[in-house]
Order: C-alpha cells, then sequence, then structure tokens
C-alpha cells in the first residue's frame, strides 16, 4: 500500500471520530444494551472518575443496572492519530504492510460537555471531560468496507478514561 497523503489521514480519523462520538454517546443514552460492542476484545484500559471498569461488558452493566437514564450534550470533541500504522489483528497474526488500508491506524479522541443523570429534564447538567483511545474493528476491515453499513463498528475502544469536571 502507498502511504496515504495527511489530507487523507486527516480525513479518515476526522470521519472516523465523528462515526464513534455519534454513535457511541447515542447508545449510552438510548441503546445501552449495545454498549459492550464499542470496547475491543484486547486487554482494554477503563477508568470512570478514577475508577477502574474490567471491560467493555462491566461498563455496560453499570449503565443498564446501575445508572438512572443519561442525557450526554457533547459540546466538543477533537482527534489524534497516535499510530498511523497500527498493527491490526487478524485470524492468523496482524496485517502484513499489503494487507494495510488507511483506517489501520490508532486514534486519540477527546470529548468534552455535559451530562445529565435522571428522567426530569430539570436535572442538574455535570460538565464531562473524556479521552478513548480508539483501534480498528478487525471485523469491520476483514470485509472489505462494507460492513458499516452492516453495523459492524469500524473502530473500537480500547482504552477509555471519563471524568467529572465540575
Amino acid at each position: 500500500m502507498s502511504t496515504p497523503s495527511a489530507d487523507t489521514v486527516t480525513k479518515v480519523s476526522t470521519d472516523g471520530a465523528t462515526d464513534f462520538v455519534q454513535s457511541f454517546y447515542s447508545a449510552l443514552q438510548s441503546n445501552r444494551g449495545t454498549i459492550a460492542t464499542f470496547y475491543s476484545q484486547m486487554p482494554s484500559t477503563i477508568l470512570f472518575n478514577g475508577n477502574v471498569v474490567a471491560d467493555g461488558a462491566a461498563v455496560q452493566d453499570i449503565f443498564v443496572n446501575q445508572l438512572p437514564p443519561t442525557r450526554f450534550e457533547v459540546q466538543s470533541f477533537d482527534c489524534q492519530v497516535i499510530n498511523s500504522h497500527y498493527p491490526t489483528p487478524t485470524a492468523t497474526g496482524v496485517k502484513t504492510p499489503a494487507q494495510t488500508t488507511v483506517k489501520d491506524m490508532s486514534l486519540l479522541v477527546t470529548v468534552s460537555g455535559y451530562v445529565q443523570f435522571g428522567e426530569s429534564r430539570d436535572a442538574p447538567q455535570r460538565g464531562f471531560s473524556e479521552t478513548f483511545v480508539l483501534v480498528p474493528n478487525p471485523a469491520a476491515s476483514s470485509t472489505g468496507g462494507g460492513a458499516k453499513g452492516k453495523g459492524k463498528k469500524e473502530w473500537l475502544i480500547q482504552s477509555q478514561n471519563f471524568r467529572l469536571v465540575v
């Protein structure tokens, strides 16, 4: 594969971050039973206000069984490519250079906004800041690009740090 241009890398990373933020926060609000599918199977580091959470299934359990209805209002987000040649896993190891695509990169995504806990629209808004490391979803990339429309996420959470700020 030829090296993609800086403009291409910027577009792919920005589009990936945008798609991720829109779908993840939508799931947190109204489709909590799918939250675990946003997480990588690789060992993850997940922190909520300094507390370690084991994995995506544990995050889903918190949202499904422990938290009241939650509304997120994302005010801003940004992304940065961490590794433009991320070693995307395959069934036999990792992708070879000939198999890689421009989406075989890891991303740092920062998000800030407001969250409301509870059903009342009058519940106080709390500020939050969240940082993610996203990695390519091997299941999405192995299907030749048509997977996105079939519900497969192109990026998965490898690391997450959520913090209430006010």
